[in-house]
């Protein structure tokens, strides 16, 4: 049986902490059977309540094309007389479209905080920023749940090849990155917003995606590769007669796919990383990015990212050396790099406990995990990383969210940090009212309610059995002096909770 605080370190490490009677179920099945179970997910399999509570959210599992015909609000919809949808119409649909990425946030949130698939979510998170897309640009906004669901959440633990090309191909990267604009020069389709070579995508998915900053690429390859995915543009699903959030009558153009545009695409030779490259369809930009995908370089800037999120912000290099290793070895195979990591003697080195900095994502959601928080009444957590300053699905810039103590750990941060586990702790945190709002939509009311007002304040002693946290001398005196009511409050507010 595992001791108490590997066991700790496991559900901090794997997922977002212990949840109440975890750390006993961690304990009893043993490193192993725990890791393996971790490692071979099946994310389709979830509680009863959590299954179908997803299934719920209106905009939940729907795809690109379905997402656009129903929500995005310059959609070029026409009545049969080819007249244009009203004014007030486009209002509406302009309402219906800002309520999805609300909806979204939801069924992540939601599924972070009860999903027994720890790892699997925790490996969403590091991806997703590694594939990072602004759920504010254009039609992001309305795909930013699927993008997740079709390119991110398959491939967490498969191969790295595929994580690239389906990120690549999907419409929110294209539309993110403004490879949908890469035309070639001379096509004849430099019109309007398409106005010739866009460097955008090639550049970071060289710099973030693959090789990393010193992975050997000049800005000649940069041009190149850009050369080479012009035309990989988002489609058109054409004389469309599909049904209408607001009227069935009306028909559509719809984008929402992946389109290779031969007559958008330089066919011309190109030199990438020393290699020649050349063709006019599509193999061309898919051969580049596997080149990338199984480059040297690329085995180790994954590996030491996965192992700063998991393991140290500084990983130590023997470890990077070993995961790289199994990276090139198994042809980026993302299971066999995770497993490399999770078994190393680094991971289960007693000094590395505790010493990562939570990210205000990974502190909420530990937060909410450890006092048993109904995964229904999540959407109010949206609202506070607002305000501890990431934002869920809103990094604007394509590096994503940092998981380094630098990155998080100052004054300020640490003030509304505390403001949230006093409130959380007391009972005090509002809950979401979720009401129908009708065309299928989803709307939220999220506040905190005034001090001393309603709310059942969390019990001090069970948060602390949940938790198994070893905590302070200095912390347990401070704690002692308070009101027991407070006391919830301050252990998750305490140094010692802010840490994994």
């Amino acid at each position: 049986m595992l001791d108490s605080a590997l066991a700790l370190h496991l559900s901090n490490r794997l997922g977002f902490g212990p949840a109440p009677g975890q750390l006993a179920e961690i304990k009893s099945a043993g490193f192993e059977d725990y890791l393996e179970r971790q490692l071979h997910p099946e994310p389709r399999k979830m509680p009863a309540a959590l299954d179908r509570q997803l299934r719920g959210i209106p905009s939940f599992g729907k795809n690109t094309f379905d997402l656009y015909r129903e929500h995005w609000w310059k959609l070029d919809a026409r009545m049969p007389s080819g007249e244009k949808l009203a004014k007030e119409q486009r209002k509406l649909l302009k309402v219906v479209t800002n309520e999805v990425a609300p909806q979204i946030r939801m069924a992540r949130l939601a599924r972070s905080i009860a999903s027994p698939h720890q790892l699997h979510e925790a490996l969403v998170d590091f991806w997703f920023n590694h594939f990072n897309v602004y759920a504010r640009k254009k039609e992001v906004k309305i795909w930013i749940g699927a993008y997740e669901e079709e390119a991110i959440r398959p491939h967490t633990l498969g191969k790295f090849s595929d994580l690239l090309l389906a990120t690549a191909k999907h419409p929110a990267m294209l539309v993110y990155l403004d490879n949908w604009r890469n035309v070639a020069p001379g096509s004849g389709k430099q019109q309007g917003k398409m106005s010739g070579i866009n460097e955008n995508y090639a550049r970071e998915v060289m710099e973030l995606h693959t090789l990393g900053v010193d992975g050997g690429y000049k800005q000649s390859d940069v041009t190149a590769l850009a050369h080479i995915l012009t035309g990989w543009t988002v489609g058109f699903e054409r004389g469309s007669d599909a049904g209408d959030p607001l009227q069935e009558n009306w028909r559509h153009i719809v984008r929402g796919g992946f389109h290779f545009g031969a007559q958008r695409h330089d066919p011309s030779p190109q030199t990438l990383l020393g290699r020649k490259f050349a063709g006019s369809d599509v193999g061309e930009g898919e051969a580049a990015l596997l080149m990338l995908a199984h480059h040297p370089s690329t085995a180790r800037h994954i590996s030491f990212k996965l192992a700063q999120y998991f393991v140290l912000d500084q990983p130590p290099p023997q470890l990077v050396d070993s995961m790289t290793d199994t990276f090139k070895k198994t042809d980026g195979d993302l299971r066999a790099v995770v497993r490399a990591m999770l078994e190393s003697k680094t991971f289960r080195d007693p000094s590395t406990f505790g010493r990562k900095f939570k990210t205000p994502y990974r502190y909420v959601v530990s937060a909410a995990r450890a006092v048993g928080e109904d995964p229904a009444k999540a959407a109010p957590l949206a609202e506070t990383l607002k305000q501890l300053g990431q934002p869920l699905y809103e990094c604007v810039t394509p590096d994503g969210y940092a998981c380094t103590e630098s990155a998080w750990l100052d004054p300020d941060a640490m003030m509304r940090r505390i403001s949230f586990a006093v409130k959380f702790g007391s009972g005090a945190f509002a809950q979401a009212y979720l009401t129908d709002a009708g065309y299928g939509t989803m709307s939220k009311k999220a506040h905190l309610q005034p001090e001393g007002a309603g709310g059942t304040p969390i019990d001090p002693d069970k948060l602390l059995d949940t938790l198994g946290l070893e905590i302070s001398a200095k912390t347990r005196t401070a704690i002692a002096k308070m009101a027991k009511t407070e006391r919830a409050g301050a252990i998750l507010g305490s140094p010692e909770f802010m840490r994994s």
